[in-house]
């Protein structure tokens, strides 16, 4: 499936490049935090594509260290879309001007750890990393707290979440004054610092900032400089002294320059559980109050992104709101490791399997109904790939993958699966290629 999505070329001044659609034709283009999932499970079959997927996503980059939300590499956005990609241009550019959640040299890690064949490919793109974090720590943390904010609700990837219709009201990312959010952007050609002082929507988001800490970890681990372990250190106290509800035992996004709580019960506000330094008083009450609470986030498949009890929960597709009840794979990705590092180890292979099912009956779709397991929206889904992450150990996820529980037949069917499918359209492409290469020599020589 990822081998069917995989595009690659060159532009007109040579730049290569290579990565995987998450879904074509609807998701045609490359995007940031599907890139570093894509690269994640393709390192357990193609390294060199892993590799590939990564080094695009910087080549799509600035100088100064920022990347984009979406680079448009062989397919520009279409022109109804155009107007509301936070792009400089109403008619589009090669990227948008706004950030994905920053996994970046979390992914890099990770790849970097299964590429024997190439071992440079952990330290060639240091600078860039480096050029990237240090952006996103002058831009995106104007008061110095440590905690990175977003000026759109699509900066997250949780585009219509319900813990941002507060914040974003008329403008949130489903509505048509979203169209304003993205012009007063444009107008302020997309100044981070001067949106922030200017303007009140803006999130210090709890997901973005657990994603943010990890890579920090990750990039210490690359570099060998203590300066990013101490921000990831900064930024995981942030997140519990500045976040965490004593009362309602979970974290809340922090809204505006009040830092005004959001308190929705989003799949968010259980993410740092991924946080290694997290105490366990709190990990304990996240996990047995909310993760596995029946009428919270315990459901019979998957992971809910939005609280069973909340008002706003919807469990089934609903005029593409899709981050307001279905099940993600991305989500199991990073919750579940904790389950295991905690102790839960049952309750973890129980969500598993019910992914397991998930995809053995719909296949890899963009998100599940978690009540009844229907698969919604885009079909041969990247990122639901992640599910081999999960099943290749136990410790997989934002861990070092390890053997555990799912191993033997079911794990090695698995990835002998993927790895002769991936195989059989690489070879199905050659032979296309080579067709057409014939056909024009006929063509030529007629």
């Amino acid at each position: 499936m990822l081998a069917g999505n995989w595009r690659e070329g060159s532009l007109a001044d040579g730049t290569p490049y290579g990565f995987t659609c998450p879904s074509p034709p609807r998701y045609r283009h490359q995007w940031y935090w599907d890139s570093c999932f894509h690269a994640i499970v393709w390192r357990h079959f193609q390294p060199a594509r892993a590799r590939e997927e990564l080094r695009t996503l910087v080549r799509g980059g600035r100088l100064d260290g920022f990347i984009p939300h979406t680079i448009f590499w062989s397919d520009g956005a279409g022109w109804r879309r155009a107007p509301f990609y936070a792009t400089h241009s109403l008619r589009g550019d090669r990227g948008t001007a706004h950030i994905q959640t920053p996994l970046l040299a979390l992914a890099w890690e990770l790849v970097a750890g299964q590429s024997p064949d190439e071992p440079g490919f952990a330290t060639e793109a240091l600078d860039g990393l480096r050029l990237h974090y240090d952006w996103l720590g002058r831009h995106r943390d104007p008061d110095g707290d440590g905690l990175i904010s977003i000026i759109h609700p699509d900066e997250s990837g949780l585009d219509d979440s319900p813990k941002y219709d507060a914040v974003f009201g008329w403008m949130s990312h489903y509505l048509p004054g979203y169209f304003w959010l993205v012009e007063r952007s444009r107008r302020l050609r997309y100044d981070s610092r001067a949106i922030i002082a200017r303007y009140d929507e803006h999130v210090e988001d709890v997901m973005v900032n657990v994603f943010y800490a990890l890579a920090l970890r990750a990039l210490a681990r690359l570099t060998g400089e203590v300066s990013y372990r101490e921000r990831a250190m900064r930024t995981e106290q942030a997140l519990v002294e500045l976040c965490w509800d004593d009362e309602r035992g979970l974290f809340w996004d922090l809204a505006g320059s009040e830092h005004t709580p959001l308190r929705v019960s989003t799949w968010s506000s259980l993410a740092p559980l991924a946080l290694p330094s997290l105490p366990k008083p709190i990990a304990r009450r996240l996990i047995e109050e909310h993760l596995l609470h029946p009428r919270r986030y315990r459901a019979p498949y998957g992971i809910p992104s939005v609280s069973i009890e909340e008002r706003s929960f919807q469990a089934g597709w609903h005029l593409f709101r899709c981050w307001r009840g279905p099940s993600w794979i991305n989500t199991v990705w990073l919750l579940v490791p904790a389950l295991r590092r905690f102790g839960y180890e049952s309750d973890a292979n129980r969500i598993v399997a019910s992914c397991i099912e998930l995809v053995e009956r719909h296949g890899f779709r963009e998100y599940y109904n978690p009540l009844n397991g229907e698969g919604l929206a885009a079909r041969r889904f990247g990122w639901s790939t992640l599910l081999i992450d999960l099943v290749d150990g136990a410790d997989g996820g934002a861990q070092t993958p390890s053997d555990g529980p799912f191993v033997g037949s079911l794990r090695d069917e698995l990835r002998s699966m993927g790895a002769e499918a991936a195989g059989e359209t690489a070879r199905r492409l050659n032979r296309r290629a080579t067709a057409a290469a014939a056909a024009a020599r006929r063509l030529r020589s007629g």
